[in-house]
């Protein structure tokens, strides 16, 4: 980055001081919230591989969870800034987003078992080495979710500049990753008395997608360069999370919004079947080959 572009970022932060601590905390609370909710699944598959090695064993297995979960979340982060100009990155991963909530939120049953069985039987009879690399494979595969939600949740803010995007990233998901380990007992508690937070994850994810995506269509086909602001998007994330435990705690919001519920998971189903059926055969070729 030029230094002049860092000098008037900064200027244009001592001027704007204020503005840049609000929207700045407003996307961190946002990255924390949506990085711990998405963690938790992380969390239980992590447990899960390691449920199998001696007591002494898990406790490292945790520990190298953590590492590998920050080194490559630094990874995706350095190549996030490098790419996240270029217009077809940010069609794909505003389509990833959104294909990732819809393959979760479709029609199926016990997801978070069947995940956590899962990964359980993939590391059964594994050695401590073995499962280690199970485990970074893991924190590989799902720090791309994590990194592209969080750019697109700091797109659109006017109080912190572009050039300083990454950092606020960085720091978001830095200081979500180890809150979630800190207190990832907790979190799976809360989880347990609350389950639908483990869908709202997903639902947050699936937000920020479909934010991404209208900015992209009106950017192409009308020339409308529009994002949404910090406030709202934070507004929003804050009011799907409380309408989501309000949905889960209260029989009658649940009896009429069951409907709406319903036609939305449909619709996550038609998006991650017919993503599945284009990708199936490309898949079977790559095997073939």
């Amino acid at each position: 980055m030029p230094i002049a572009d860092m000098q008037t970022a900064l200027e244009f932060v001592s001027q704007n001081w204020s503005l840049f601590l609000a929207d700045a905390g407003m996307v961190i609370v946002s990255l924390v919230l949506i990085e711990g909710l998405l963690s938790v699944d992380n969390a239980l598959g992590i447990a899960a591989m390691a449920s199998h090695l001696p007591k002494h064993q898990q406790k490292a297995a945790l520990r190298w969870g953590l590492i590998g979960a920050y080194l490559f979340r630094g990874i995706a982060l350095a190549l996030v800034s490098w790419l996240m100009h270029n217009e077809w990155v940010k069609w794909f991963g505003a389509i990833y987003l959104i294909y990732l909530a819809c393959d979760h939120l479709q029609f199926k049953k016990n997801v978070h078992e069947e995940s956590a069985a899962s990964a359980a039987a993939k590391t059964a009879g594994k050695g401590f080495i073995a499962t280690i690399c199970s485990i970074e494979l893991m924190d590989l595969s799902l720090s791309l979710d994590n990194v592209v939600a969080a750019v697109g949740v700091v797109a659109g803010s006017k109080g912190i500049p572009e050039e300083l995007h990454i950092w606020v990233v960085c720091l978001g998901v830095f200081i979500g990753i180890a809150a979630l380990r800190i207190v990832a007992g907790w979190c799976i508690d809360i989880i347990a008395r609350h389950p639908i937070l483990g869908h709202v994850a997903f639902v947050l994810v699936g937000f920020v997608g479909f934010v991404m995506t209208v900015s992209l269509v009106l950017e192409s086909a009308w020339d409308i360069h529009w994002h949404m602001s910090v406030g709202p998007k934070f507004a929003i994330i804050v009011a799907i999370v409380a309408l989501s435990i309000c949905y889960e705690k209260y029989a009658g919001l649940h009896t009429a919004l069951r409907p709406l519920v319903i036609v939305f998971r449909a619709l996550c189903t038609a998006f991650a079947v017919t993503v599945h059926t284009i990708v199936t055969p490309w898949k079977l070729f790559t095997k073939k080959a």
